[in-house]
């Protein structure tokens, strides 16, 4: 037994692991690379590829992400048996053809995919390209349990790190009623007029009240400032600056399959930043842990809208209060091993 014990210790030194993104975007960034900078910091032996390059070096285990179409799951396969390393994939959305539910038509990513043939690649292939997956939400679990065996699938909620998102909470807020918006153009659609993620309520309500936006505008929105898009190594700063004038952070989500695999990351983000998110809320929603306060039902009215923001201004300290406890146990920092554990270490 305790030589079984030195054996697994020696094994868990010697283990190394390469890290490929998908992308240099938020996607790459909070699933996988702030990961392996934390992996590093602790003294593991981690390499960090550009995106899309496998190269056979010294590794162990291979971590990736978003493996599922027909043209990259054989080169997966093929590049597993050569190097003869572990595989571990990771997803962060909904990516494939789920019975006909899957990406919304007013996200612009669609026409890029061939989700049917995502489907089938997850199929045929998905136990043959890993060991292990990993995701970011429980429905996301639940869905790629079709393909493999859910006791393969590890969920690793999206997480904050100190460095980049430890600001010191904020003692006040601006008087004036006023609204940030910092999603991506996937939420809706300009070229089609289409609102996306934003009901036609709280489009009428933000249309009337003073709108900061970040990235590009919502075609319905005519914002009093509009912030260019920032480059994540400063992002979490930009953010936070930016939210200054402020009051309420809004993180719309319509009812879908997909927006109940995403994430709570732009929760996670305000409640850094120490601004109040008013969230869309439905059944099995990214963000059904916030306050019942910040909440605003998918059905809402442009009257009940009204009603949950006034509610919302007079409980202000009381909702804030609410999301430190939230993002005080969703640090990457104090839950490192967590990761560590998946690769190995």
């Amino acid at each position: 037994m305790e030589k079984s014990t030195r054996e697994n210790s020696t094994d868990k030194k010697k283990r190394s692991a390469e890290i490929v993104p998908s992308n240099l975007g938020a996607c790459g960034w909070y699933r996988l690379v702030q990961q392996a900078q934390m992996l590093q910091i602790c003294g593991k032996e981690v390499f960090i590829m550009p995106p899309g390059r496998y190269a056979q070096m010294r590794q162990n285990v291979v971590w990736t992400q978003r493996i599922c179409t027909e043209k990259l799951a054989p080169r997966m396969i093929d590049f597993k048996k050569k190097s003869g390393c572990q595989m571990i994939i990771d997803f962060d959305d909904l990516l494939w053809d789920h019975h006909g539910e899957t990406i919304p038509d007013y996200n612009w990513t669609r026409d890029n995919m061939d989700l049917v043939g995502n489907t089938r690649a997850l199929d045929t292939h998905l136990d043959t390209m890993c060991e292990q997956v990993t995701v970011s939400t429980p429905v996301l679990k639940k869905l790629l349990s079709e393909f493999t065996d859910d006791s393969k699938i590890h969920v690793l909620p999206n997480m904050l790190t100190y460095r980049e998102w430890g600001f010191e909470e904020r003692t006040s807020y601006p008087r004036q009623l006023s609204f940030m918006f910092a999603g991506s153009e996937t939420h809706f659609n300009n070229d089609k007029k289409m609102y996306g993620d934003f009901t036609e309520p709280l489009a009428r309500y933000l249309s009337k009240r003073t709108v900061i936006t970040k990235h590009i505008a919502p075609w319905f929105l005519n914002p009093s400032i509009q912030y260019k898009s920032s480059p994540l190594s400063r992002y979490a700063r930009d953010f936070y600056r930016q939210a200054t004038d402020a009051k309420f952070i809004v993180a719309p989500l319509t009812e879908s399959l997909f927006n109940k695999a995403k994430s709570d990351l732009k929760y996670l983000e305000s409640c850094a930043i120490g601004r109040v998110c008013l969230c869309s809320s439905f059944e099995d929603g990214p963000y059904e842990g916030a306050h019942p306060y910040q909440k605003i039902p998918v059905d809402a009215t442009e009257q009940h809208i009204e009603f949950i923001v006034d509610r919302a201004e007079k409980n202000y300290d009381e909702i804030l209060d609410w999301q430190y406890k939230y993002l005080a146990g969703r640090w990457l920092d104090d839950h490192i091993k967590d990761v560590g554990d998946v690769l190995g270490f």
